[in-house]
């Protein structure tokens, strides 16, 4: 009885017919059933997204469950007596299937958590491999230029990552210098190679060596011999070879210095590369939330033909458990408590027509009364207000008639004794 009075069975009109009690508590054990259901779907679901204590996750599914079962329990009350229209059997039906998806979803992957765990596990893997190579390439180690359409990729990807260390500025340091090491070498050996033709050709021509056209072949200081010998000294003054040895190894000091500081920066930038990319690597740990469970349950039913069936048959096989009542309700037809419920809200309907004309009648009865009360009030009223006007017109002729008999006393000389 209790059982039957969740669904809102009457016990006094099913006392007429005893054959439909088994039917109406089958009935409302599937509503519990569906509830109980939607109750352990929404604690799986809030262990998965809140981090609260378990009683206050069960107190959530519980009321999560309550209106699970509220809604089901109207969809049967509201049927009881009737037998729906096809609109609003399908509107019922339809209320029933997205409760039964909501319900399903969260127990579904409970069923298959350890194939999903393992699945979410391979994904967060793969992801995390191709986070990896991704910013390896952006991020090169050692650093290297990138190719101007990968760097304008990288940064559109948000893949560039900065560190304190400036790989780029000591390479550029490191090129510069060796740029001037190599630039004033060049000059220095042009004007040693200059210095030296000068020499050999002051010792051929002031030893008297012909040396092609270049020397007279005649011995002696004679004027080429000086005139060599001063282009000599003149090179030798404004090369001033000694001040640029000087600073040739002043730049290649500088420039094996910068090597060093280059290999000490790439280093630094090594380590704080790694570093970086490891920081914005998907974790391979960590908890496991419910969309991702999805996404992975989504991904096994993609790759195994029988995961997809199953799923979709324990979907279905839920959905329809969340249907059941109304189905059974619908596809029974009408049931002898059914047809004894519409006779009965046949006859308070009848009742309550008699009622309505009772008190129509009554009221119609009490307005006659009341007007009738009115009319006597007034009519009283009326009488009342006649014979004060009565009195007071036989006090306004009594009084005018004492004012003549005192003016006939005053004029017969005698005005205490007026007649009457």
């Amino acid at each position: 009885m209790w059982l039957r009075s969740l669904i809102g069975v009457d016990e006094s009109v099913l006392g007429m017919a005893p054959l439909d009690r088994g039917r109406y508590t089958a009935m409302a054990l599937i509503v519990v059933n569906a509830g109980v259901l939607a109750a352990l779907s929404m604690l799986i679901m809030v262990q998965k997204f809140a981090d609260a204590p378990f009683l206050v996750d069960l107190l959530i599914a519980l009321f999560w469950g309550w209106i699970i079962f509220s809604v089901d329990r109207w969809l049967i009350t509201s049927a009881h007596g009737t037998q729906s229209s096809r609109g609003v059997f399908l509107t019922r039906v339809l209320l029933a299937v997205l409760l039964g998806f909501v319900v399903a979803e969260p127990l579904l992957i409970k069923i298959f958590e350890p194939a999903i765990h393992r699945q979410v596990a391979e994904d967060r893997r793969l992801e995390r491999a191709a986070k990896l190579s991704a910013l390896t390439a952006c991020n090169p180690v050692p650093y290297r230029e990138l190719a101007a359409k990968d760097l304008r990729s990288c940064r559109d990807r948000g893949l560039l990552i900065t560190v304190g260390a400036n790989p780029a500025a000591a390479a550029a340091t490191v090129a510069s210098l060796n740029d001037q090491v190599a630039t004033l070498s060049k000059a220095i050996d042009k004007d040693m190679a200059a210095l030296r033709r000068l020499e050999r050709l002051g010792h051929a021509e002031c030893g008297g060596q012909r040396l092609g056209n270049e020397t007279t072949g005649a011995a002696g200081e004679g004027p080429n011999c000086r005139q060599i010998r001063g282009e000599r000294t003149s090179l030798l003054q404004t090369s001033k070879l000694p001040e640029r040895r000087a600073q040739l190894a002043d730049l290649q000091a500088k420039a094996k210095n910068a090597v060093e500081a280059q290999g000490q920066t790439n280093s630094g930038y090594s380590t704080e590369i790694t570093r970086e990319i490891d920081k914005q690597l998907p974790r391979p740990e960590g908890e496991i939330g419910i969309l991702e469970e999805d996404d992975a349950l989504l991904a096994l039913q993609g790759k195994s033909l029988m995961v997809f069936l199953y799923a979709w048959l324990l979907r279905l096989a839920l959905i329809t458990l969340d249907c059941m009542p109304i189905l059974t309700k619908r596809l029974a037809g009408l049931s002898t408590y059914d047809r004894q419920v519409a006779d009965h809200a046949a006859a308070d309907l009848e009742t309550h027509e008699v009622f309505l004309k009772h008190a129509k009648t009554q009221n119609i009865q009490a307005r006659i009364e009341a007007l009738r009360l009115l009319e006597e009030r007034e009519r009283n009223h009326r009488l009342h207000k006649e014979r004060h006007e009565a009195e007071a017109r036989d006090s306004e002729d009594e009084q005018l008639k004492q004012r003549i008999r005192d003016l006939a006393a005053t004029l017969k000389g005698n005005p205490g004794q007026a007649p009457r």
